[in-house]
C-alpha cells in the first residue's frame, strides 16, 4: 500500500508520532511518502539543528514554506505533492500547525490523527492563543472534520480538548468521537537487557543498593521538576536521581542551582540531553521513572519495562494497568519506602502488547 504522511514538521533527530509512524509503515512493507516542511522549529533547535537519518524506505518531500510563526507553517505544494506521491491512504498529522490543511479533501481514503491536550489550550487560553487559533488553525480543523475519512485521538482527551477551542457543531462533531491510539514505542530501540544495565550503572556509578530514578525531559519552567526534587528531599539517602536534559539556557543553570542546595551530590546527577539511540542505555540501568508532565519518553521507558511514576491525568489515564506498571500521583510525589518492581523483562513484554508502534500501525489500517 502507499501511504503519504503529511505534517508540518518531520524531525528524525527528535522522534515525534510522524517519525514513528513512518518508520512503523515501512517496516510493515509499506511504500511511505512524507510530505512536510524544510523547517526545524524554534523549540527543538537548541537541541537539534538538522533533520537526522530519515526512516530506511521513506521518501522524504520537503517544501520551503512561504509562512513560518512558531508551530504554524504554511507552504506552497502541498496538494500537488500529495497527488503526485499517488496515495492509497493519506495520513494527516498535527492540524494546528495549518500546513496539511491543502492534502484535505482530495477524494483519497483520508485519516487525521488529532494529538490536542489539556497543556494545549489550557483551562482558560490566553488572548494570543485564541488569536492565534482562529487565524491560522480553526479553518483547518473545520475542514479536517469535514472532509477526513476517519479522526483518531492520539491523547485520551484530544476530541475534548480540541472541541472547547472549536465549540458550536463543531464541539458536538467531535464529542461523539471515540476513535484512539495510545503514542507507542519501537522494539529495536527501547528494550530491556540485564547485561546492559549492569554495564550502565557501573558507567555510572551505582551500586545495586542503589535505588536509581530517571527523568528523561527537556528543561523547562513549565514542567515543575521542583516538585521532584522537594520529593528526593524527603526521600532515603540510596534513592537517587538521574536526570537528562539539560541545556545551556538560564533555566537549566537555575534548576542545577536548585538540585545543589537542596540535595547533596551524590544524590543526583545532571546530564545534557541525550541522542535517541543513547537513551536505552540510560532506562535500562533505572529501577523507576518520574516525570512530571506527559511525554512521548514515559512510553519508551516503560519499553524497557521501567516502573512509572507520573501524575494522575486523563492524557495519562491509559498508561498503567491495574497499578501493574508503577503508580500515579496527584500533588505530591512520594518517594521513601520505594518497593520497585523486579520483574523488568516481564513488564517489557507485557508493554510490547500495549504500544509497540508495529501494533498501532496496524490499527489504523484497519
Amino acid at each position: 500500500m502507499r501511504i503519504t504522511i503529511v505534517c508540518g514538521h518531520f524531525i528524525p533527530a527528535m522522534g515525534y508520532i510522524e517519525v514513528h509512524l513512518a518508520k512503523a509503515f515501512a517496516e510493515l512493507g509499506h511504500r511511505v511518502t512524507v510530505v512536510t516542511s524544510t523547517v526545524i522549529p524554534s523549540y527543538v533547535s537548541h537541541l537539534h539543528s538538522k533533520y537526522g537519518d530519515p526512516p530506511e524506505n521513506v521518501t522524504i518531500k520537503r517544501l520551503k514554506p512561504y509562512f513560518s510563526l512558531g508551530q504554524v507553517v504554511k507552504a506552497k505544494g502541498v496538494r500537488l505533492a500529495v497527488i503526485e506521491s499517488k496515495p492509497d491512504r493519506i495520513l494527516v498529522i498535527g492540524l494546528g500547525k495549518a500546513f496539511p490543511k491543502p492534502a484535505l479533501g482530495l477524494g483519497i481514503h483520508t485519516t487525521v490523527l488529532l494529538g490536542d491536550n489539556s497543556a494545549s489550550y489550557g483551562d482558560s487560553p490566553s488572548a494570543k492563543t485564541r488569536l492565534l487559533f482562529e487565524l491560522f488553525k480553526r479553518a483547518t480543523y473545520q475542514r479536517a472534520i469535514k472532509e477526513a475519512d476517519r479522526l483518531v485521538a492520539y491523547t485520551p482527551e484530544s476530541f475534548e480538548a480540541a472541541g472547547k477551542m472549536l465549540g458550536g457543531k463543531w464541539a458536538d462533531k467531535l464529542s461523539k468521537q471515540n476513535d484512539f491510539i495510545s503514542l507507542g514505542f519501537h522494539p529495536d530501540e527501547f528494550f530491556f537487557d540485564e547485561g546492559l544495565r549492569k554495564e550502565k550503572r557501573a558507567e555510572l556509578g551505582y551500586s545495586e543498593a542503589d535505588q536509581v530514578l530517571i527523568t528523561a525531559t527537556r528543561l523547562r519552567a513549565e514542567k515543575n521538576l521542583e516538585l521532584v526534587i522537594k520529593a528526593f528531599a524527603k526521600a532515603n539517602s540510596d534513592v537517587k536521581w538521574l536526570i537528562l536534559g539539560s541545556t545551556d539556557d538560564d533555566y537549566s543553570r537555575s534548576f542545577q542551582k536548585s538540585l545543589i542546595e537542596e540535595l547533596s551530590s551524590d544524590r543526583f546527577l545532571l546530564l545534557p540531553h541525550q541522542p535517541r539511540e543513547a537513551l536505552n542505555a540510560f532506562y535500562n540501568a533505572a529501577d523507576m521513572a518520574v516525570f512530571t508532565t506527559p511525554a512521548i519518553s514515559i512510553i519508551e521507558a516503560m519499553g524497557t519495562g521501567l516502573p512509572l511514576i507520573i501524575p494522575q491525568s486523563e492524557v495519562l489515564s491509559h498508561l498503567i494497568v491495574d497499578g501493574r506498571q508503577g503508580y500515579y500521583y496527584n500533588h505530591q510525589i512520594e518517594l521513601r519506602d520505594l518497593n520497585p518492581p523486579t520483574n523488568r523483562a516481564e513488564l517489557a513484554s507485557f508493554n510490547f502488547e500495549l504500544f509497540s508502534w508495529r501494533g498501532i500501525t496496524k490499527k489504523l489500517l484497519d
